[in-house]
């Protein structure tokens, strides 16, 4: 499905975050936010990372043209970070484990996990007290990141926060304001007024 016409948006391969032009937003009807919706919540836009979309070459352009913006918030260990480094592109594929992480976790067998999910749940299950430790660089990274992202894009827009496993919450961001909507990828319908109530603010 190609992106609904009222959105100024990336290149299709970033669907996790949409750009609005000038009249976008005001034209964000029921049926069309939950258009815009369902393309949010595509399975690729839940694994992209912070990196991936402050790699994006063609992002300050875009973002020049755009009035406002949707995010769906990239999962916090979807990140190379000084435990682990990810695939630039599949952010949740997990590469390798850096030497700070093997010290800190010297009994974990890293080489058969591919993926972050499957990586933190492994950390978090073997000591839960020291993956707070490594949780907590994590999340600074995270937010730092996210700071720099969100001072790229337009100044009005929603952060759409979805459902994560509860030992790896996302934190808040200093700056971030109301903007941030929870979704429950179960129930699109009301996820789409709450995004549509989010971005008619800007419309005026």
């Amino acid at each position: 499905m190609p992106p609904p016409p009222a959105a100024r948006g990336l290149p299709p391969r970033h669907r996790g975050l949409l750009l609005l032009g000038p009249r976008g937003a005001a034209r964000l009807d029921s049926r069309l936010a939950r258009r815009v919706l369902d393309r949010l919540l595509a399975p690729k836009a839940q694994i992209e990372g912070v990196d991936f979309h402050l790699s994006a070459p063609a992002l300050p352009e875009a973002v020049a043209q755009a009035q406002a913006f949707a995010l769906v918030l990239p999962p916090l260990g979807n990140l190379s970070n000084p435990f682990y480094s990810v695939h630039p592109r599949r952010n949740d594929r997990f590469i390798a484990a850096r030497a700070p992480l093997k010290a800190l976790f010297p009994e974990v067998e890293f080489g058969p996990l591919a993926f972050t999910g499957h990586a933190l749940g492994t950390l978090a299950a073997a000591c839960p007290e020291r993956f707070c430790e490594m949780r907590r660089l994590i999340s600074a990274t995270w937010v730092r990141r996210m700071q720099r992202l969100l001072a790229l894009l337009p100044p009005h827009g929603v952060l759409l926060d979805l459902p994560t496993a509860p030992w790896l919450p996302r934190p808040t961001i200093p700056g971030e304001g109301p903007r941030r909507i929870c979704i429950d990828p179960e129930a699109r319908g009301d996820g789409a007024e709450l995004l549509r109530a989010g971005l008619l603010g800007y419309a005026a």
